[in-house]
């Protein structure tokens, strides 16, 4: 029932070919993704708003709208008023992204697609999105990897931005001082929303949970966001009140990555609390975390703040509730003081009882580690000492880790371990200076 239509100056495309896509595009009509939602139903409502658009006739017109709604559902769903994508994970953010940057490309292309109002719903998200990618990158110019991220699968930050210039008109909303960096991963030029100087952009996504700032190659990003959307946490890791801190454009300490979504022990460990840059409480994960994608009893935040630059310092609050399901019903509340040279991590554990409190540090398989008196830890790249790292309200121990930046990827790395064991309240925490 499907007539395709060519382009002036295209090689034609070959009839199979064509009734190939249609019948896949009547098939998708029946056959949505609503036993898995989220980023899947995304793509099948872009899939039949380009699809529908392709060809002519009736039919094609009824796969178009039926997209078309979809699309504005999703984006009214899955587009977070801080323009974040909910699932929590960048990767899919970006992912995201570009599916609502596609459909407001192909509206511009043809505006009769779409009412005025209905394109102007599909530019709101996409803006909105566009201007959450520019502010969460790292000082390496490229995504964190909370949840489940890993680099190579979306495209690289940088083209997304650029795309979502041409095809919003403008440049993503930046500071009066912005300027732009070369990114090592794309060679692609990122805007970053930040001046040069002492203070940098702070990172503020209250909605999605991100925290921090980005100084030129500096950055400290933080995850105190919810696992996810309550009916899909698929992509959740236990990793509240995480962070991944970027040094001189090139990342320190990282968050352990995602390796692939097959069953066993490699995926079970890349979602545990103890592969993340977090406090772990009698061995157990603050969110229990099973299989390849479920989630069951999760940790939830309990609050977040960002305070402002306060003389070139800068402060976040954040809690979590993962281990109230604990005896003694623990509650995690961290403290991350940032400076120029110098970030302070400081962790309360409140509730009643003993327990055993292992705060981590994943640090970038270039990094090589050595006791540096007392206790305090120097960490190098390539030979070169980067940080000094001091322990307080526990005692130090170097663990073998692994990171997974790219699916299919995994490195051998270093973790470092504060351990306590006591009653509660109990404090702990890491001094961090760059050398």
């Amino acid at each position: 029932e499907l007539k395709g239509w060519g382009v002036a100056g295209w090689t034609p495309v070959p009839a199979a070919w064509l009734d190939s896509l249609a019948l896949q595009l009547v098939w998708l009509t029946q056959n949505l993704e609503h036993h898995l939602l989220a980023n899947h139903l995304l793509k099948n409502a872009k899939a039949l708003f380009v699809g529908g658009a392709y060809f002519a006739g009736e039919r094609a017109a009824q796969i178009r709208q039926q997209g078309l709604k979809m699309l504005l559902e999703q984006a009214a769903e899955q587009m977070l008023p801080d323009g974040g994508h909910y699932e929590r994970s960048p990767m899919y953010h970006v992912i995201s992204l570009e599916d609502f940057l596609d459909a407001v490309a192909l509206v511009n292309a043809e505006p009769a697609l779409a009412s005025k109002q209905e394109a102007a719903q599909l530019r709101d998200a996409a803006g909105r999105g566009l201007e959450f990618l520019q502010g969460i990158l790292s000082g390496d110019g490229e995504i964190p990897l909370f949840n489940d991220a890993a680099f190579g699968i979306a495209p690289p930050a940088g083209r997304v931005l650029e795309w979502g210039q041409q095809v919003l008109g403008s440049p993503v909303p930046l500071g009066a001082n912005s300027f732009a960096i070369d990114t090592p991963r794309s060679g692609e030029k990122i805007a970053n929303q930040f001046a040069p100087g002492e203070q940098g952009a702070r990172i503020c996504f209250a909605d999605t949970g991100y925290y921090g700032y980005r100084r030129g190659g500096d950055s400290l990003v933080i995850d105190c966001g919810p696992v996810g959307p309550d009916y899909q946490p698929g992509h959740a890791h236990a990793d509240a009140l995480s962070f991944e801190l970027c040094l001189d454009g090139q990342r320190v300490i990282v968050d352990s990555g995602t390796y692939d979504y097959e069953p066993g022990p490699l995926r079970q460990q890349l979602r545990s609390t103890r592969a993340h840059n977090t406090v772990t409480v009698d061995g157990a994960d603050q969110s229990e975390v099973w299989g390849v994608f479920r989630v069951a009893r999760r940790a939830r935040p309990l609050f977040a703040e960002l305070g402002q630059w306060q003389d070139a310092v800068l402060e976040f609050r954040g809690a979590h509730d993962g281990y109230r399901r604990l005896p003694g019903k623990v509650i995690h509340e961290r403290r991350i003081t940032m400076e120029k040279d110098t970030w302070l991590i400081q962790d309360l554990l409140t509730g009643q009882g003993e327990h055993l409190a292992e705060s981590c540090l994943h640090l970038h398989p270039d990094c090589t580690v050595r006791q540096a008196g007392g206790q305090q830890l120097e960490v190098s790249r390539h030979g070169r000492p980067l940080l000094v790292i001091s322990g307080a309200g526990g005692s130090l121990a170097l663990e073998p880790s692994v990171y997974c930046p790219e699916f299919g990827l995994r490195h051998d790395n270093i973790r470092i371990v504060l351990h306590n064991r006591g009653s509660l309240p109990m404090e702990l925490g890491f001094r961090i200076e760059r050398v």
